[in-house]
Formats: C-alpha cells, sequence, structure tokens
C-alpha cells in the first residue's frame, strides 16, 4: 500500500503554503491556489455611498494581545480592513493591570464606531496560550503567567455588552487564512505560527480542533528529539527549540561554544551572548556559513514536524506565518527534503 503524499510549496512575501497536490493540476496551478487571498492589501472604505453601504454590516474587531504590545483592527465580514491601532504593554505593571487597560482601550475603541449605525459588533481575542473554550479562560499563558485560570471573558463582559470569543493566538492565525487566506475554501489544513516560539493550529471538517481540555494542536511541542535541548514547556526536543525565534538564538550561542559564528554579529556589536535571531537572519543573508547551517538545521527540523503532520491529519495545506517565516528562503530547502522523503 502506497502511503506517500505530494506536496508543493508555494510562497509569497507575506506567508508561505505547503499545497498537497491533486492528480491532473500543474505546479502553476497549485501555486495560484496557493497564494489565492493573501495578496489582499489592507482596503480602506472612501466614498459616501460606500461608508453607508458599510454601515448597516455587523462590524468584527479583532484583538491580537502580545506580551509586549497589543494590536486591534477593525474589520468587514468580507474582511475590508476599516481601522487597525497598535500600543504597547507595559509588564511591569502587571497582567492584571494590563488586561484592565486592554479593557478600556477597546471599550473606547468600539464607542467610537457604535454610533455610526452598526447594528451588531462581534469580538475575537487572540493571546498566546491555551484557552478553556466553555468558560473563556486563560490556561497558563507564557506571556503573562500570573494570568493562569484567569476569567478573561467574564472580566471583559463586565464591561463589554457584545459577543466575545477567546482563542489561542495560533488557532486564530489558522482560522483566519481559512477565512481570507491561503487556506480559503479547505476544510483540512494546519497552521504554523514561527515567532518567539512555535504555535499552531489544525482544522480538521472545517472546525479547529481544541482537544478535551482546549490543549489541543500544540504543533510546537511535539518531541522531535527526546534528548535535545530543554524546551521552556519542561520537555526535551520539542520543534519550538528547533524553529523558533528562541531556537535560532540557542543555535547561534552553541556554534559560538564549538568556534563557530564569530561573524553572526558584526563587528562592534558585542558580547555573542546578546545575539538575536534578526542578526542570525542578517548574518545568513550576508551569507554568513555558520548562519545558514542553523537555518539548514532549523528547517531540517521543522520539515519533520511537517511530515508528522501530514502523516497525522492528510491536510489539504499547511499554512506557515509567523516573524521568523520571513527567513522562509535560507531554511525551507532543507525542509522541503524532508517532507519530499517522509510524507
Amino acid at each position: 500500500m502506497d502511503c506517500q503524499h505530494q506536496y508543493f510549496f508555494a510562497d509569497d512575501s507575506d506567508h508561505h503554503a505547503f499545497l498537497s497536490h491533486h492528480s491532473g493540476q500543474r505546479f502553476d496551478s497549485l501555486d495560484q491556489e496557493g497564494v489565492e487571498g493573501r495578496k489582499r492589501k489592507d482596503t480602506r472604505i472612501s466614498g459616501h455611498q460606500e461608508i453607508r453601504m458599510v454601515a448597516m454590516e455587523p462590524l468584527l474587531i479583532g484583538v491580537d494581545v502580545g506580551g509586549t504590545n497589543v494590536r486591534m483592527g477593525i474589520v468587514t465580514p468580507d474582511g475590508r480592513i476599516l481601522k487597525k491601532i497598535e500600543y504597547s504593554t507595559d509588564m511591569s505593571r502587571g497582567s492584571l493591570d494590563m488586561m484592565k487597560e486592554l479593557t478600556s482601550r477597546l471599550k473606547d475603541f468600539i464607542s467610537e464606531e457604535s454610533g455610526k449605525g452598526h447594528p451588531e459588533i462581534r469580538i475575537g481575542i487572540g493571546i498566546a496560550g491555551p484557552v478553556d473554550q466553555k468558560r473563556g479562560v486563560l490556561i497558563a499563558p507564557p506571556n503573562l503567567p500570573d494570568l493562569d485560570g484567569f476569567p478573561l471573558r467574564e472580566f471583559l463582559r463586565k464591561e463589554i455588552p457584545f459577543p466575545i470569543v477567546i482563542e489561542n493566538d495560533a488557532n486564530a492565525f489558522t482560522l483566519g487564512e481559512g477565512w481570507m487566506g491561503a487556506a480559503r475554501g479547505s476544510l483540512h489544513y494546519c497552521g504554523i505560527t514561527l515567532g518567539t516560539g512555535v504555535g499552531g493550529g489544525i482544522v480538521v471538517g472545517g472546525e479547529i480542533l481544541h482537544g478535551a481540555e482546549g490543549l489541543g494542536g500544540e504543533v510546537g511541542h511535539m518531541v522531535l528529539n527526546p534528548k535535545g535541548p530543554l524546551c521552556g514547556c519542561g520537555g526535551r526536543g520539542c520543534l519550538e527549540v528547533y524553529a523558533s525565534g528562541s531556537g535560532i538564538r540557542r543555535m547561534a550561542l552553541e556554534a559560538n561554544k564549538k568556534g563557530e559564528g564569530k561573524k553572526i554579529r558584526k563587528k562592534g556589536r558585542g558580547d555573542i551572548e546578546k545575539v538575536t535571531s534578526e542578526e542570525v537572519f542578517k548574518a545568513a543573508k550576508r551569507g554568513d556559513q555558520a548562519a545558514l547551517k542553523i537555518f539548514n538545521e532549523m528547517g531540517r527540523y521543522l520539515g519533520l514536524g511537517l511530515v508528522n503532520l501530514v502523516n497525522l491529519f492528510n491536510p489539504e495545506k499547511i499554512v506557515i506565518g509567523g516573524k521568523v517565516s520571513g527567513a522562509w528562503d535560507y531554511f525551507i530547502g532543507s525542509s522541503k527534503a524532508v517532507v519530499q522523503q517522509g510524507a
């Protein structure tokens, strides 16, 4: 029995799609399918007639809660972005104060729009870490550890009388790609976010996979090497220790200990212990061999993670996003080689 799957990779400047092959389709048609919806630009409304038309639509407010900043946006049901704001968060004030500020700013954001004739406002909040969907409770959020068990939805509803959905940020990314992005029209697909850590979302039959307690889809913590480096979750050899910004930094420090990577930090930048993943990326662009080797290793482990997802879920597509995916050209070759061999 042949258990091999054929997959291709599509790329644009925003997100990257890993596409299943359908017999009879040429690669170029798959590539077009993969990038559909990702080249949309933010559309701001203009002209009185269009404003009157938009005024009667329900508004969707999306909120991305990070450890250093919060982003909010107002979007129409057809995906047009009407407004965006971003503000920095001061973690030294404590997580509860941060949630109070979030509530206040969200109320102000809503009040500016609620008088414009919108019959309904719906709010979606993405936050790093698992979420108890039934209760709207945060479960050990990594950026806000003192809010473990915090009833965020109930807290917000005391001040905001609109429907609120709270979701893990990687799940929110994945659902967004299915709504208006690279996975539009797909019922079975996965999303991976490569940032400081590695997040993931899995959609089966059009529904996001939460699992029994909201802990499903933690792609970053699949174990690829049980004797590998220690992960922040307490395990060893997770995908996150190889394919994230923190993993890239770790590999740069290891390379330095072996006498490699001396030129990853430009002369005069100081101690290698302060190296960042962005500096490793810049070094790779300069052709630094140690940096290129790091991204090759990163891509190899990412490829192993992709193989596991393919064999477990047989997705139509896997969409890869997040800041680290900007280094796509430097890691995708080794990822592709692993996938073509193992999926």
